[in-house]
């Protein structure tokens, strides 16, 4: 059994957790932006 005592690097630690933090929030502001614009074009 081995044991790791070697810390995260800064992209697999904390720029990773980002990432999964950053990913739904860019997903859902796109559709939201595209589902508004087309909203917009229907009622112009």
């Amino acid at each position: 059994m081995s044991n790791l005592t070697q810390p995260e690097g800064f992209v697999t630690g904390m720029a990773a957790k980002m990432f999964t933090v950053a990913g739904p929030v860019i997903v859902f502001g796109t559709l939201a932006s595209a589902i508004y614009g087309v909203i917009l074009m229907l009622f112009q």
